[in-house]
C-alpha cells in the first residue's frame, strides 16, 4: 500500500518454452579495436548496460573516473611510463600515444562503495568495453524504514512442504518467509504478512535499493526447488508503506530438461592436479530465467535446482515450467563443480576460504552433453616462482611483476587474473578478499604494476579461463556476447610481501 494504495499483483499466464534456446552468466568487460581511430591516439569507450527486468545499453558516464595506459619504458625507475587520458567523449577516454604502441591500458569503474580497476592488456589501440550490472536506471536507496505487505490468492491449499519468496528483477532484492508468516496448512491464502522492507537480502550485495516502476516484482512458490507458482506485482514506485496483492498462478511442469553432465567422477578427477589442493568438491546444476542472457548474465528466478553427487551418472531428465518467456527471460542452465578449502595465515587468528571452480551456462537443449570445456587453471606463478601451497613470501616489487598460469586445456577464449589483498571482514571472523586489481588478455600471461603489492600485506591471486562467450575475442571485439559459455577458476595460495 503506497499512502493507502493497494498494487495489485496481475495473473502471469505459464508459457511453453519451445526448443529455440537462449542464453546467459558472468560479467566480464568486451573490447574492440575501431578502424577510424587516430594514429596518435589510443582510445577506451565504455558502455553502461543495466540488467533488470529489461536489459537497458547506455553511454557510460566516465566523469570522476581515471584511466591510464602503462608504456614499458626503460628510462623510469619501475620500467613503467604512465600516460594519464583525457575524456574525449562522456563515454571515452584517450590519449597521446603514436602508433604502433598498444600498452595496457588500468581503468576504474563504479563498485559501492568507491571503485573497482581493472587492465586490458590487448594489443589493440582504440577499444570497447561493456561495464554490464544488476540494476535499473537511476538507482535510489530504499525509503528508510519501508514497510511491504504481501497477501496472494492460492490457487490450492497451501501444503506443508511448499515456500514462499519475493523477488524483485532492478532492484534485484529478494526475501524467503518462514515460521509464522507462513499459512496454516490447508489454507487458500497468503498472508497478509508484513514485513520491514531491510529484511530482504540484496542479491547485488549493494545496499537496499528503491523498488521503481521499471523492475519486475515476483510472488513465488516452490515445491522442493521447483517454480510451481508465480504473481507478478502491477509496475510501482515504492514510497515507504506499499501492499502486493493478487493471485498466484500454477506454474505447470510443461517443460523438460534432459542432458547429461559431467560424468561426475570426470568433473573431480579434473581438480585433482590443482595446486593448493582444493579438497571439498560439491556439484549442482541450477535453471533460471534470465533477462541478462544476451550477454551471458544468468542471474533471475530459479526454476528448479538440484545438487549432483559422485553417485550420479550424470544424466539429468527432469519437468520444469518457465511462465517468464513471453517477457524475454528465456531459460538457461548453469552446471557447475566448485571445491574449496580454508587457510589461517601465519601471526593471524582469522581463517580465508579459498576455492576453485568449474562451470558451464546454456540454454538447455534435448540431449544436450555439457563437459565443462573450460580450462581449470592448475597453479600460479608470480616471477617465475609457483603459488602452489600456502604462506610464500615475495620480495617488494620494483619492476612489473609478471604473473602467468597453467591450463590442461590451453585453447580457452580469454584468459584473466585478479589480485586481492585479504582483510577482515566486517563482524571479524574471517579473512575475505578486496578486489586490488582484475586484468584480461588473451593469453595466461599479465604484467601487473609493481605498487600494488605493499609490504606486509596479505594478498591472493584468482586464475581464470574462459571458453566461448566471446565470439569474436581473438579480433578484439568483445562487444558481442552470449552463451554457451564456460569458465574455470582457481585461487592461488595466500602470499605475502617482505618488508
Amino acid at each position: 500500500m503506497v499512502g493507502g494504495r493497494i498494487i495489485a499483483m496481475g495473473r502471469t499466464t505459464p508459457a511453453v518454452l519451445g526448443v529455440t534456446f537462449l542464453c546467459s552468466c558472468a560479467q566480464l568487460a568486451g573490447i574492440e579495436e575501431t578502424s577510424s581511430g587516430s594514429p596518435d591516439r589510443v582510445t577506451l569507450t565504455v558502455e553502461r548496460v543495466s540488467i533488470g527486468a529489461t536489459v537497458v545499453r547506455a553511454p557510460m558516464d566516465l566523469s570522476g573516473l581515471a584511466a591510464q595506459y602503462l608504456v614499458p619504458d626503460d628510462a623510469e625507475p619501475d620500467g613503467l611510463r604512465r600516460v594519464d587520458t583525457e575524456l574525449l567523449q562522456p563515454d571515452t577516454w584517450s590519449a597521446a600515444i603514436k602508433s604502433p604502441a598498444a600498452p595496457p591500458v588500468v581503468f576504474d569503474l563504479p563498485t559501492d562503495p568507491a571503485v573497482s580497476r581493472h587492465q586490458y592488456d590487448f594489443d589493440l589501440r582504440n577499444l570497447y568495453t561493456l561495464f554490464s550490472r544488476l540494476e535499473h536506471p537511476n538507482p535510489e536507496p530504499a525509503p528508510m524504514g519501508a514497510m511491504l505487505t504481501v497477501r496472494s490468492m492460492l490457487p490450492t491449499p497451501y501444503a506443508a512442504t511448499e515456500s514462499f519468496q519475493l523477488y524483485t528483477l532492478g532492484s534485484w532484492n529478494i526475501r524467503g518467509f518462514s515460521g509464522a508468516e507462513l499459512p496454516v496448512v490447508g489454507d487458500m491464502v497468503f498472508g497478509p504478512q508484513a514485513f520491514a522492507f531491510s529484511s530482504m537480502s540484496s542479491i547485488t550485495g549493494r545496499p537496499l535499493e528503491k523498488i521503481t516502476t521499471a523492475d519486475a516484482v515476483m510472488f513465488l512458490r516452490y515445491l522442493g526447488s521447483r517454480l510451481t507458482g508465480v504473481m507478478e506485482a502491477a509496475p510501482f514506485d515504492q514510497t515507504g508503506t506499499d501492499t502486493i496483492t493478487g493471485t498466484l498462478t500454477n506454474v505447470p511442469a510443461d517443460q523438460q530438461l534432459k542432458v547429461m553432465l559431467g560424468p561426475p567422477a570426470a568433473v573431480a578427477a579434473r581438480f585433482a592436479p590443482a595446486r593448493p589442493a582444493v579438497p571439498n568438491l560439491s556439484m549442482s546444476w541450477t535453471l533460471r530465467a534470465a533477462p541478462g542472457y544476451e550477454i551471458g548474465n544468468d542471474n533471475g528466478p530459479m526454476l528448479h535446482q538440484a545438487p549432483v553427487v559422485m553417485a550420479d551418472s550424470g544424466a539429468v531428465d527432469v519437468m520444469y515450467g518457465n511462465p517468464f518467456v513471453s517477457k524475454g527471460w528465456p531459460t538457461v542452465l548453469t552446471w557447475s563443480a566448485s571445491a574449496s578449502r580454508s587457510y589461517t595465515p601465519a601471526g593471524q587468528a582469522l581463517p580465508v576460504g579459498l576455492n576453485a571452480g568449474l562451470a558451464q551456462i546454456v540454454q538447455p537443449m534435448t540431449d544436450q552433453v555439457l563437459d565443462l570445456p573450460a580450462g581449470l587453471p592448475e597453479v600460479i606463478s608470480i616471477d617465475n616462482r609457483p603459488l602452489s601451497s600456502d604462506g610464500a613470501m615475495i620480495p617488494k616489487p620494483t619492476l612489473p611483476v609478471r604473473v602467468t598460469f597453467a591450463s590442461s586445456i590451453t585453447s580457452n577464449t580469454l584468459y584473466q587474473v585478479t589480485l586481492y589483498q585479504l582483510v577482515p571482514n566486517a563482524a571479524g571472523t574471517a579473512l575475505v578478499p578486496k578486489h586490488i586489481l582484475g586484468t584480461t588478455g588473451l593469453e595466461p600471461d599479465f604484467t601487473l604494476p609493481p605498487e600494488l603489492f605493499m609490504p606486509g600485506t596479505l594478498y591472493m591471486l584468482r586464475a581464470t579461463c574462459l571458453q566461448g562467450g566471446h565470439p569474436d575475442a581473438a579480433d578484439g571485439d568483445l562487444r558481442a556476447r552470449g552463451l554457451p559459455l564456460s569458465y574455470g577458476y582457481l585461487d592461488s595460495g595466500v602470499f605475502s610481501v617482505m618488508p
